[in-house]
């Protein structure tokens, strides 16, 4: 398979973590917002229904990416004590449990598409058939898109910090000049647009998932069947002690997304169209504080398996700061550029203006939802990196679920605020949460459990060289 690469992880900065994620994680979402804008020109109600579906799907790869997140944890710390053994294992367990997700999301994709959509309210026949016939194309081939997640982690932290944005370089070609060539009518001429759209996305999601595989062939890790023949239980526990609460966490956060997205659809059309196209633009406000985030992350995982906990802490405590500057920087950019932002993606269709005077108070509350976003993307990761996940879990349900939740019925319905009541609710979520973690981060309770997980760690055998 060629040479495999050595890794130094002490010598790994932001300067080599953060523009790749950035540009990858714009790259990422921007295959939404490429189908949306393709379909805008069909019907509003296109991109609507595809929105929803992506909700869905989005969900799917939150939990996908959970199931992983216990053993990257493990990986990265079995890295930063260059442990080789443990980094095989960690590895091979990580990309066999994502596979078995796929493959069980795609299976209820293929089933149940209609039943997860009758969740939502919608206000035609057709925009649900239209999201039922997205998601079942690409929810099926959930198992491509959790591997290709997984293996791009992998990636990463094993020193190829270019691998994913090569990944999603790849699969953002393919998508566009797939829908191009789709919505004009150049090739599948005969399909609908949105199956046609659909089709594309996982076209570009198997090519993307054949670069993954091709550098993670080259990497200096090693997926082989016998370091998990006998299964590695003790190790697979390890995993699951931050896999399964953060995948909890992740879980109950996007059901409560979509259970808010069904409130928002009880208001009126327009403000469930509005969430929609809202949504996808401000994503993008917060990639950069996320990129800072995950960066960092994985060099307090590295610094915790060296059992460097003093300078984990200042880590993320710098870090957190980066983030929250970074998300006011964009949230003002956003303030000043969205007319000409949502006039450039979606173009003046039916309701559009009607949606911009919306918009124009929704951006002014997102400030301060992006501050308490930047500082739970920071604080988060930071306790899973540590394994201090069972208190994050507990606050952030009971944040999410009472909060958020709660206040966007009692704000968004009862008090008639409707959309703007329900960011209100999201704002008060956030900031709730990035305190009580920016208080235990700052109490270091996280450090005793970090210890014992190093050590259980420690039982490999074979010195990472």
């Amino acid at each position: 398979m060629g040479h495999k690469k050595t890794f130094s992880p002490e010598n790994i900065t932001f300067r080599q973590l953060v523009p790749p994620i950035v540009l990858e994680m714009l790259l990422r979402a921007t295959v939404g917002v490429v189908n949306a804008t393709f379909l805008s020109r069909i019907a509003r109600s296109a991109v609507t229904a595809v929105n929803v579906a992506n909700q869905y799907i989005g969900m799917c790869q939150t939990i996908a990416t959970a199931i992983a997140t216990g053993t990257i944890v493990c990986l990265n710390q079995a890295i930063g004590m260059r442990n080789r053994h443990s980094v095989n294992k960690y590895t091979t367990i990580a990309i066999c449990a994502n596979i078995v997700a796929g493959l069980f999301f795609g299976i209820l994709f293929f089933f149940f598409s209609g039943p997860f959509l009758s969740i939502m309210t919608f206000e035609t026949g057709e925009l649900r058939e239209m999201a039922v016939h997205y998601m079942r194309i690409v929810g099926t081939s959930m198992v491509i898109q959790c591997a290709q997640i997984v293996m791009s982690s992998i990636n990463r932290s094993s020193g190829y910090t270019k691998a994913p944005l090569i990944t999603n370089i790849m699969i953002n070609v393919v998508n566009l000049a797939g829908c191009y060539l789709v919505v004009n009518r150049y090739i599948l001429t005969d399909w609908d647009p949105i199956v046609g759209v659909a089709a594309c996305n996982v076209f570009a999601q198997v090519c993307g998932l054949g670069i993954a595989l091709v550098i993670l062939l080259r990497s200096p890790v090693s997926v082989r069947l016998r370091y998990i023949v006998p299964f590695p239980w003790a190790d697979f526990k390890l995993a699951l002690s931050i896999g399964v609460p953060a995948g909890l966490n992740n879980i109950a956060y996007s059901v409560s997304q979509i259970v808010t997205s069904s409130i928002i659809s009880q208001t009126s059309q327009l403000m469930f169209d509005a969430k929609s196209y809202l949504s996808t633009v401000i994503n993008y406000v917060a990639l950069v504080g996320i990129a800072f985030a995950q960066a960092s992350n994985i060099m307090i995982g590295y610094r915790v398996g060296a059992g460097d906990f003093d300078d984990a802490y200042r880590q993320c405590i710098k870090t957190n700061k980066i983030a929250i500057c970074c998300n006011l920087v964009f949230s003002g950019l956003l303030i000043l550029f969205y007319k000409s932002i949502f006039t450039g993606l979606y173009g003046r269709n039916e309701g559009f203006e009607e949606i911009i005077k919306i918009a124009g108070t929704i951006v002014l509350i997102d400030v301060v939802v992006e501050i308490g976003r930047a500082m739970n993307n920071c604080l988060s990761g930071a306790l899973q990196a540590t394994g201090d996940v069972t208190f994050q879990l507990i606050v952030n349900q009971a944040s999410g679920w009472i909060v958020a939740v709660g206040g966007s019925y009692l704000f968004g319905i009862v008090l008639g605020w409707e959309l703007y009541g329900i960011w209100v609710a999201f704002a008060l979520d956030e900031m709730t949460r990035g305190l009580i973690l920016l208080h235990r981060w700052r109490s270091r309770k996280w450090e005793a459990r970090a210890r014992e997980r190093i050590k259980t760690i420690a039982a490999g055998e074979t010195a990472y060289q």
